[in-house]
């Protein structure tokens, strides 16, 4: 009976994890793929903080609460309208699967940015996608707690 109990919360604990981390695994799947731009940046600068902030001053000014962590971003290149939908499809199913909450939502015509935020034990994770025909990218921010 033990035995089988303790495959049981193996197997959760490995569903838990395994699910918790599908938009990492999207970056991984895609970042050396030609159809895309990856970048990688281990420590941005103030200024990219800044940004990240939407140029909302009291935040930029009196937030030292947060490090960053580093950024991702995955930009798709191609024509192809069927891998457009496909991709959208996958960062969309990633992101209910690793639980983030959609924090904002601007549209301009068919132009759509979505903005989602996660908060975890080591941190904030902050995602912005953005939907134009033609220009979908993805980029993913990462932030914990100042010590």
């Amino acid at each position: 009976m033990k035995k089988i109990l303790s495959i049981l919360f193996l197997v959760t604990v490995f569903v838990a994890g395994a699910s918790a981390q599908q938009l990492e695994k999207l970056f991984e799947k895609y970042m050396e793929d030609e159809r895309f731009n990856y970048v990688y940046q281990k420590k941005p600068s103030t200024l990219d903080r800044w940004s990240d902030m939407a140029g909302n001053l009291d935040v930029m000014i009196l937030d030292k609460s947060t490090t960053s962590l580093g950024r991702q971003m995955l930009t798709l290149n191609s024509a192809d309208k069927s891998l457009d939908e496909s991709f959208t499809r996958e960062v969309d199913n990633a992101l209910k699967a690793d639980k983030y909450e959609q924090i904002s939502i601007v549209r301009n015509g068919k132009n759509r940015v979505e903005t989602y935020e996660k908060t975890t034990d080591k941190g904030i994770a902050k995602v912005s996608f953005i939907k134009n025909p033609g220009n979908i990218m993805v980029t993913l921010n990462l932030y914990a707690p100042r010590k």
